[in-house]
């Protein structure tokens, strides 16, 4: 699934699918190499960063996604599925949870489930309240929650509830908390 839908892409805020190898008997996707690393990493190491620069190229990179036909669910939007080019531009990378919109589902922008995949942080809380893998399926509108706790995240250095557990910030998330502003 990762290559139908990374490999359709083309987009200068989206990591470029350079194709696949085997190498004994393990299939691997190729991209470039982005040796600044991931977003946070790159925003800690770099306190000068342009941060603003960052999240506005991120989001043009996720309006890429949700206007493509057929629209991209990315569904796994967070600072460290962001890497950033040698030139210091933002790339949306892992696509590994991403679906083309089902064509013949109209108005229902669905994904994976979010009990196989993915991190409450940055998870709508409409995903952790869901009763069935239907109500839990992942949309454009929860790629933009995420995508704001990605600001977050940038603009503070750290990540969303940064210091609660992981059990915690699920149920904080499923109760509508949000994290705190800075």
């Amino acid at each position: 699934r990762e290559v139908a839908v990374w490999g359709r892409l083309n987009h200068p805020n989206i990591l470029p699918f350079l194709g696949t190898c085997t190498l004994r008997d393990k299939s691997y996707v190729v991209s470039p190499w982005m040796e600044n690393g991931h977003a946070l990493e790159f925003v800690e190491k770099h306190p000068e960063a342009n941060c603003l620069k960052l999240v506005t190229q991120v989001a043009a990179g996720l309006e890429y996604l949700h206007t493509f036909q057929p629209v991209v669910i990315h569904g796994d939007i967070k600072g460290s599925n962001v890497f950033i080019s040698k030139s210091g531009n933002a790339c949306i990378a892992d696509f590994g949870l991403s679906e083309l919109q089902d064509e013949g589902r109209a108005g229902q922008n669905y994904s994976t489930p979010w009990l196989v995949a993915g991190h409450p942080r940055w998870q709508a809380p409409e995903i952790l309240q869901a009763q069935t893998n239907e109500e839990a399926r992942r949309t454009t509108t929860t790629d933009v929650l995420a995508f704001g706790r990605v600001m977050l995240e940038l603009f503070t250095r750290k990540a969303p509830f940064d210091g609660i557990d992981d059990v915690a910030v699920m149920w904080k998330v499923r109760a509508n908390e949000h994290p705190q502003r800075p």
